[in-house]
């Protein structure tokens, strides 16, 4: 083999120094063509750096590594094992790992100049919480007097401390301790609290019969993201092919441990069970992450931009950061643009105008003269015409608003005739005996409540833009405004079930009855409209610390990723919505209403799953001091 390897070269030796150095040339570029390809073929090997020990929190990482899903994106991934005193966001932006997995505390290494980059936020609730075993401690306030409280170190527990916050507790005035052994040290009495997942901590405590509180920062308003993926911006910009490979293996890793549970966890018991759970703590563990991820709702890994910004200015409101901050460089494009190519376009445009322009010069000066004087008399036409066609518009504006007024006063009395009317024709037992009339007297009643709708959707965006329309707020019962616009809401469903979920003893909320009303009646009558039939739509009101939360849920076409940050445009309507009535105003006179009571909305929409949109208003809401000059236009 040797001889044949030295004949070889001295042969290909010889016909180089008798070939054609351009020839030589050419074969020396295919070498190192080769060379490349082969290095390329060869897997790349990256590290992940979990943030606890191994456990169901990271299946979707296990699946990814053991399906061959890695494999398949060309990664040799390793798995580094996290405990109490290592800092993901340290590790990786200090080069010892690749990956890391993190909390919503993520964005604050970042405005504090830590080069990360979010990748994907796995759980969409945060599963993490306070747990204590002594019975008086109800409240962060009692956990603060009662000594000390085991927390991870950096910023991997800052759900919890902005929760102190939130309640007037400075964290100096807090007993830390991050080196605490977790629950061995909370049994034994060395620490009064520590931060626990809901999915693990209580598993034990019931299986041993003791008795524990948890205090769970949702209920303070820290509803934030979890078991965020995330990597540093150095290689992301070095390796975007291996960000994105890595990024979409993980992705198919947790739709597969979602999927098959059982085989997961037996995975984990056979090689990642460090902690010595059983299969039934694993289980335990599985159900309760995967109703924290939601993937029935919402696309795994989906990363709103705008909760995130919520999240940064619920930090800043307690000065965990500084209000002034941007987000700019912290959120990964999983499509990127492809290569800018224009400086190569614009060299060849010049080279090829060069020659044109020496010639188009003498052209061009010969003309200009003729060119001004045209100009100039279209000119003096021209605003000729514009005085007129502005004097025209105005009348026009004028016009159309004195109709709005005309037809909302003339069509709302024969419409309530006509709504009272079928709903006496409904209770007369010849129509609830003829599935027919039934019909017809419920389309009657359907048709009448679209145009009020409609109606009061016009009449109220025409006031909100001229006139400055001057809120009337008042104390309002919202388990009544829900209850009222879910049975506004299922007249219009044909076949869809409208169910409500009202928290108990909910609080008034400072707000105009009639504005909510119609927020409701476009929200829920959206939901309607691009749900599948028969599906649920569910309207949930519940009070977090100092705000109102209502949700609308349903499951039906969903929204274009690329759309959801335009819907609250005026007259803006989506691809699906072809064949769908509708004018394109009802979500941008919604971004209003919010907007004038001082309260916050966001879409969550995975397209083919549903669409969720949390509204969230202030409990002490300064509704009574704004207008609509202070809410005009929505976001672009």
């Amino acid at each position: 083999m040797q001889a044949l390897h030295n004949t070889t070269s001295e042969y290909f030796t010889w016909g180089c120094r008798h070939m054609p150095q351009r020839l030589v040339f050419f074969i020396g570029l295919l070498v190192m063509a080769s060379q490349s390809a082969l290095a390329a073929s060869s897997p790349i090997n990256v590290t992940l750096q979990l943030n606890w020990l191994h456990q169901f929190e990271f299946a979707g990482y296990y699946a990814a590594l053991h399906k061959g899903f890695y494999k398949d994106a060309g990664l040799e991934v390793t798995l580094k094992e996290g405990s109490p005193n290592i800092s993901p966001i340290d590790e990786v932006t200090q080069g010892r790992a690749d990956f890391g997995v993190s909390s919503s505390g993520l964005v604050k290494s970042y405005l504090e100049g830590k080069p990360v980059i979010v990748l994907a936020p796995i759980f969409q609730h945060s599963p993490e919480v306070l747990l204590s075993l002594d019975p008086k401690i109800k409240t962060p306030s009692d956990v603060a007097r009662a000594g000390a409280i085991g927390l991870q170190p950096g910023d991997e527990s800052l759900d919890l401390k902005a929760m102190f916050v939130n309640e007037g507790i400075a964290l100096d005035k807090l007993k830390v301790d991050t080196e605490a052994n977790g629950l061995k040290d909370l049994l034994a009495g060395k620490i009064v609290a520590m931060n626990a997942y809901l999915s693990n901590e209580p598993f034990i405590l019931q299986k041993r019969g003791i008795a524990y509180r948890v205090i769970d920062p949702n209920q303070y308003g820290m509803d934030f993201y979890n078991g965020v993926l995330f990597t540093s911006r150095t290689a992301e910009k070095a390796q975007p092919e291996v960000v994105s490979a890595f990024r979409r293996a993980t992705l198919k890793g947790w739709e597969y441990a979602l999927a098959h549970q059982d085989e997961v966890i037996g995975l984990i018991l056979a090689g990642y069970n460090t902690q010595e759970k059983s299969r039934d703590y694993l289980i335990f563990e599985a159900k309760t992450l995967a109703d924290l991820i939601g993937a029935d709702v919402i696309q795994i890994g989906h990363s709103n931009p705008g909760r995130w910004r919520h999240i940064v200015e619920t930090y800043a409101k307690f000065g965990i950061i500084k209000f002034n901050y941007s987000l700019d460089g912290f959120f990964y494009d999983p499509n990127p643009p492809p290569p800018d190519m224009t400086w190569l376009y614009r060299l060849l445009a010049a080279t090829l105008l060069v020659g044109s322009v020496v010639a188009a010069i003498a052209v061009y000066i010969h003309r200009i003269n003729r060119k001004l004087q045209t100009t100039q008399a279209h000119l003096v036409d021209s605003e000729r015409r514009a005085d007129a066609g502005q004097q025209r518009a105005l009348e026009a504006l004028a016009a159309q608003q004195q109709f709005i007024a005309m037809v909302s006063h003339e069509f709302r009395s024969p419409l309530a005739v006509i709504d009272i009317s079928a709903q006496l024709l409904a209770k007369k037992p010849v129509v609830q005996t003829d599935s027919k009339a039934a019909t017809l007297v419920t389309r009657i009643r359907r048709g009448t409540v679209r145009l009020a709708q409609f109606l009061d959707t016009c009449l109220t965006q025409d006031r909100l833009r001229d006139t400055g329309l001057l809120l009337k707020p008042a104390a309002l019962d919202l388990a009544a405004l829900a209850g009222a616009a879910s049975e506004g809401a299922q007249l219009l469903a044909d076949h869809h079930r409208i169910v409500t979920e009202v928290q108990p003893d909910l609080p008034p909320l400072q707000g105009d009855a009639e504005l909510l009303r119609i927020l409701l009646a476009n929200l829920l009558s959206n939901a309607v409209k691009y749900s599948s039939p028969a599906s649920e739509i569910r309207l949930r009101v519940t009070n977090v610390g100092d705000r109102h939360i209502l949700e609308i849920i349903d499951h039906g076409c969903g929204i274009p990723a690329d759309e959801v940050s335009h819907i609250f445009e005026k007259y803006r309507r989506g691809r699906l919505a072809a064949g769908t009535p509708g004018a394109g105003l009802g979500l941008a006179l919604c971004w209003q209403i919010v907007q004038l009571h001082g309260g916050h909305i966001h879409v969550d929409s995975t397209q083919g799953v549903g669409t969720r949109v949390v509204v969230e208003f202030p409990a002490e809401s300064s509704a009574d001091a704004q207008t609509s000059q202070f809410a005009d236009l929505p976001p672009t």
